[in-house]
């Protein structure tokens, strides 16, 4: 529907599953944006949830009180569903309510905050932690934009150290070849195209084809920035390898990656599956990037390059995959000089 400038919402399609986006001002001035599925294929019945839930938050008051429960289901309908893999957001805030076990959002104080990084030492890394408390932050930070009562707490005065990351990469084109081999067709060009580029997983399948300039040989993607609203602009030369793989992927829909004609938005068990039937232990999708930053350093020996083919704001996140061959190199010095 064409949203005209008085109407509290518009009604999308994503898939055939009508969605709405929400956008108006409460009579006290708080502002209402987000947006959220409608759960429905019908359009009379998207419209009638979109109204009522329309008229249910304008008499919401500012402040209002929120349990954990609504807290973290609001973030999940209004935030979280839309980023890359749903289901692990969501598998996650349920996880994390169930640490907190508390009733009330604003019941996460300080206190509550320190016992929860004490317990969590005893069974997890410094790092899965910490984006445990980022998440927690991200709850709170997207319900005072709500307009809803937060605790007054700075979450991030609790974030552990966290030692240096240990890079796992494949070691030869042989292994990811084989990996390929046993993978299923949909999967085998994001294979690819990972390690040709680098790209994260949740770039890849968000990839369509309005990103990739088959004339110049570049794809164009954007990659999250703080310092930029909405991500920053970010060039990556395609290599004739796999411009002749994308060239050959069917063009049913605006996105390169597709199954059955829809968008892929998980590869999680496929890729489980490619290295369980090519035998090779479980290394998560990531290590593709980690495999193109490590081999391509210990090809051109160019940090800086590195650096910017894979789109680093900062040179020091680069660095650490010069710390991967600090080992070969003393292994050959120990071999000259046994």
């Amino acid at each position: 529907m064409a949203k005209k400038h008085t109407d509290p919402y518009r009604l999308f399609k994503r898939g055939n599953i009508y969605h709405a986006y929400i956008s108006f001002a409460r009579q006290d001035g708080s502002q209402v944006q987000f947006r959220c599925s409608t759960g429905t294929t019908d359009r009379a019945e998207a419209v009638r949830r979109t109204t009522e839930k329309v008229l249910e938050l304008q008499k919401t008051p500012e402040n209002t009180k929120l349990t954990i429960d609504e807290a973290f289901g609001l973030f999940y309908e209004r935030h979280s569903q839309f980023l890359s893999r749903p289901n692990e957001q969501l598998n996650g805030l349920k996880n994390l309510k169930d640490l907190l076990n508390k009733k009330y959002l604003d019941e996460i104080n300080a206190n509550t905050l320190a016992e929860f990084v004490a317990t969590r030492k005893k069974s997890v890394k410094n790092g899965t932690i910490n984006r445990e408390l980022m998440l927690i932050s991200s709850i709170m930070t997207k319900c005072d934009e709500w307009g809803f009562k937060i605790p007054n707490v700075k979450i991030s005065k609790y974030k552990l150290r966290e030692t240096a990351e240990n890079i796992k990469y494949f070691d030869s084109m042989e292994t990811v070849q084989k990996i390929i081999d046993n993978a299923s067709p949909h999967l085998k060009p994001i294979i690819y195209t990972a390690l040709y580029t680098g790209l994260r997983r949740g770039n890849l399948l968000a990839l369509k084809w309005e990103n990739i300039d088959f004339k110049n040989n570049v794809i164009n993607v954007k990659v999250k920035d703080k310092t930029t609203d909405g991500g920053k602009n970010f060039v990556i030369p395609m290599i004739d390898k796999l411009k002749e793989i994308l060239e050959q992927q069917p063009k049913v829909c605006e996105y390169v990656f597709t199954f059955d004609g829809k968008q892929i938005k998980d590869i999680s068990r496929s890729w489980h599956t490619a290295l369980r039937n090519a035998n090779i232990p479980y290394m998560n999708f990531h290590t593709l990037r980690h495999t193109c930053a490590t081999w391509m350093l210990k090809e051109t020996g160019n940090l800086k390059l590195t650096q910017q083919i894979l789109g680093h704001a900062d040179i020091k996140t680069t660095t650490k995959y010069a710390h991967v061959l600090d080992g070969e190199k003393r292994s050959a010095l120990e071999s000259v000089f046994k």
